[in-house]
C-alpha cells in the first residue's frame, strides 16, 4: 500500500481543511516527517490509521476525541485517504460521530 494524499478537516491539530500530498514522493520509499512540536505531525498517522481502520495510530484515542478543539462548530470532521494498491488506487473517507 502507498499513500497518495491525505486530506483531513477539522481533525487533530488541524482546525480546519488540509491536504498533504505524498504523489510528489513518486517512488522514493522513505521520507521524513519533520516540524515543531504541535505542528501536526502524529495527526497525520492519526489520519492514515483513522481512515483505514476507524482508530488512530496507537489506539490511544477514538474517533470522536480527534476534533479539533479551534474548530468552527459546524465544520464537521473527516478525513480522506486517497492510496494505490499496486497499479489500483482506492479512496477511503471516514468520519468520526460528530459533536
Amino acid at each position: 500500500m502507498r499513500p497518495l494524499a491525505i486530506s483531513v478537516q477539522a481533525f487533530g491539530s488541524y482546525a480546519q481543511s488540509a491536504e498533504v500530498d505524498l504523489e510528489r514522493l513518486d517512488e522514493h520509499r522513505f521520507f521524513l516527517v519533520c516540524g515543531p512540536t504541535g505542528a501536526g505531525k502524529t495527526t497525520l498517522f492519526d489520519a492514515i490509521s483513522f481512515a483505514l481502520y476507524g482508530e488512530t495510530s496507537g489506539g490511544e484515542r477514538d474517533g470522536a476525541q480527534m476534533r479539533s478543539d479551534l474548530a468552527e462548530p459546524l465544520l464537521p470532521t473527516s478525513v480522506s485517504l486517497d492510496f494505490a494498491l499496486g497499479e489500483v488506487r482506492y479512496r477511503v473517507t471516514r468520519a468520526p460521530r460528530q459533536p
